[in-house]
């Protein structure tokens, strides 16, 4: 397991701009133990000659590196809608080409956020948040920016009652600015041997009714605070994940991270209420007080 703080621009104005965030981002996947693929066609960070255009992405293709069913994740850096709006896009695939074309089963490509921002600066830097081991990573970037430029994408294998990994499915996570005051999270499920599963309602985490639906000035009851954590759904609610989830917004700091126990195992998170996270609980979208929840990453 694996974890790091860089701080880094969110700003794709110049092609050093552009390989600081983006670098990082892969270099953590080997940092993580995750495998690099030989496909042709991904983006070589020594060579690249410019920015990614509006629109447009470079892309790479990684499988974890542990002894579990193997699986693919392409990873797409860029920028949405506009030449400046850092954006990252994923999918998981249960095969490759070796051209950079998932096969087999897949998910479609989950955007982290699907509006534009301005980009907040060319020279000041966020804090970015990256925990992982071989059959997970989370990414947290930008969590203290501005004009909405957080995003999140988390990844990580089926769970047995014990909280051990299998190699039944993985699922993939995604957060970030949606447009006028939510979040636009998404999450899917591949199940390797049936396919991909459905989206999660109203694009956002399954997570617990009551939080969606908010609370008084506190969780706090007898002497806990209540968070949750996202559950796949293949059919049913699996067992829940532990890389993302929510927390009510008034009982944790913001970039403060806490400890939680889940499946036996003490684990440490980073709660991000900053721009669009703070709406992340928010399933009816538009209403309601943006500012009500913070999103959780796992961090360690």
């Amino acid at each position: 397991m694996s974890t790091s703080q860089q701080f880094l621009v969110c700003d794709s104005s110049t092609l050093a701009n552009f390989k600081q965030w983006a670098q990082a981002i892969s270099s953590f996947f080997a940092t993580a133990g995750w495998i690099q693929t030989s496909d042709t066609g991904q983006v070589n960070w020594s060579s690249i000659a410019s920015v990614p255009g509006s629109g447009a992405y470079v892309f790479e293709i990684w499988k974890p590196g542990d002894a579990l069913t193997v699986f693919y994740v392409r990873i797409e850096y860029g920028n949405n809608g506009s030449t400046n709006t850092p954006s990252l896009r994923l999918s998981l695939g249960t095969g490759t080409n070796g051209a950079g074309a998932l096969t087999g089963f897949a998910t479609p490509v989950f955007s982290t956020n699907v509006s534009t921002f301005t980009a907040p600066s060319t020279t000041t830097q966020y804090e970015c948040d990256f925990a992982g081991g071989p059959g997970y990573i989370a990414v947290m970037m930008w969590r203290n920016g501005v004009n909405n430029c957080q995003q999140l994408f988390a990844i990580e294998r089926s769970l047995n009652g014990s909280g051990a990994y299998t190699g039944t499915y993985a699922t993939l996570y995604v957060a970030g600015w949606g447009n006028a005051t939510y979040v636009s999270n998404g999450q899917q499920t591949l199940h390797f041997s049936v396919g991909a599963g459905p989206n999660a309602p109203n694009g956002n985490l399954t997570i617990g009714g009551w939080f969606t639906r908010g609370f008084g000035a506190s969780t706090s009851f007898n002497g806990s605070l209540a968070i949750d954590t996202a559950a796949p759904m293949i059919g049913y609610f699996d067992y829940p994940g532990t890389v993302a989830g929510l927390a009510w917004g008034a009982d944790f700091a913001d970039g403060v991270t806490f400890t939680a126990t889940l499946y036996g195992t003490t684990h440490t998170f980073m709660p991000a209420k900053t721009g669009p996270f703070g709406n992340a609980g928010n399933v009816t979208g538009r209403t309601g007080n943006p500012t009500n929840f913070a999103l959780i990453m796992r961090y360690d």
